[in-house]
This record gives C-alpha cells, structure tokens and sequence, in this order.
C-alpha cells in the first residue's frame, strides 16, 4: 500500500478524530473509505453523462460509424451530420462544425484503435481527408 501524507485544517481533523472516536474506526480507513466512495460517485456520474448526452448521438451516428468503409467515408459521413474526428493525443475527438469539442470517439462506442484495426490503418492528418472529402 502506497503511503500519502495529508495537510488537513484543524476543523476537519477535529471532524475526523470525532468520527474515528464515534465509530471506533482509524482516520485511514474513514479517509479511504470516504475516497473510495467519491470514486464511485464520480464514474456514476460520468456513466449518466454518457447515457444521457451521449446516448442520442451515439443513435444518431451509429449506422454511419458501422457501415464507414475507410477513414474518408467515415469523414464524410460525419460531416452531413455536422461533425468530424480529429486527432487528440493518442485517440480521437469528435468535433462540431465550429471545432468545439463534443466527446472522445471513444465514448460513442468507437475508440481510435478499434477503428484504426477496422480500416488497417490509423486516422489520416485532417488536411489529408478534408482534400478526399471535400
């Protein structure tokens, strides 16, 4: 187990020392429990962004994402719904007409690797596809 040290204010160590007293618990594992419980409430919350953001336009694009043949159909089909991949780090960000970020790829089910095995090859440089597209 990897050891971390904690600058806390009084007011919270008194709040912990009370709770540790109350329940007969160790400050460690209030805190780790207490952390490990905020994990939790942060992935549900990401889990409810993604069903209730994501979901319509995962529906929205997903017979466009299935039936692309390559990187530039994939692109063209995009752009009658308004938006495009691009590339971001090591995946890929789906962008408005405006270039505004909307999602990873991979949050609409669609993760750059899995589509760079797809189309045997990773995504062209945009200049690239918006040349082929048109």
């Amino acid at each position: 187990m990897k050891q971390y040290t904690l600058g806390l204010p009084p007011e919270l160590v008194d709040a912990l020392e009370h709770l540790a007293g109350r329940d007969e618990k160790a400050i460690g594992d209030i805190l780790r429990d207490a952390l490990r419980n905020d994990l939790r409430r942060r992935t549900r919350a990401r889990t409810d962004r993604v069903s209730r953001i994501l979901a319509p336009l995962r529906a929205q694009l997903a017979d466009d994402l299935a039936d692309a043949s390559d990187w530039y159909d994939l692109q063209h089909r995009l752009q009658a719904h308004g938006y495009q991949f691009v590339r971001c780090g090591g995946g890929l960000s789906l962008r408005d007409t405006d270039g505004q970020h909307v999602c990873n790829a991979s949050e609409i089910g669609h993760g750059h690797a899995q589509l760079t095995r797809r189309f045997g090859r990773s995504i062209p440089q945009a200049s690239q596809v918006m040349a082929l597209t048109g």
